[in-house]
């Protein structure tokens, strides 16, 4: 999943904290995986640059998702087409809020970002644009 099939990270990442205690929805859940699992079989991941100056993030959370109460956060890397970087976890500690667990959702990722804003600086690439996009419920809030 994470070198050949990462679209499908965050539904790994959520079923495989319910294998003990799994449910009806949970199946259904499983088995939706498979069958997008069968209708893109033949899709091919494209990895490219639209600049090599540029840099995108995306990072999100999902408040209280799983059965302990922690949150789920998603984050990815793009430097224009396809993506370099992506990662999907439960977050490490209990939030409060939303507000709190997009905090901690950021706080997880953002260090992936400022790693490959180095390593593109030191290849000899001046990054002229780190974009990162997080979304707070509908808002579109962005980072420069």
């Amino acid at each position: 999943m994470k070198r050949v099939r990462p679209d499908i990270e965050t539904s790994i990442s959520f079923l495989m904290r319910r294998v003990s205690k799994s449910d009806v929805d949970d199946w259904w859940k499983l088995k939706r995986v498979l069958a997008y699992l069968k209708n893109t079989i033949d899709d091919v991941r494209v990895i490219g640059a639209t600049s090599l100056t540029q840099i995108l993030t995306w990072i999100d959370a999902s408040f209280a998702v799983h059965s302990d109460m922690k949150s789920h956060t998603g984050g990815c890397t793009s430097m224009g087409i396809g993506l370099v970087h992506q990662k999907s976890s439960t977050q490490k500690s209990n939030s409060k809020s939303s507000c709190e667990s997009e905090i901690i959702g950021v706080s997880e990722y953002l260090p992936y970002n400022l790693w490959f804003l180095m390593l593109m600086e030191a290849q000899g690439y001046e990054i002229g644009s780190n974009t990162k996009v997080l979304y707070f419920r509908t808002i579109k809030v962005l980072f420069f």
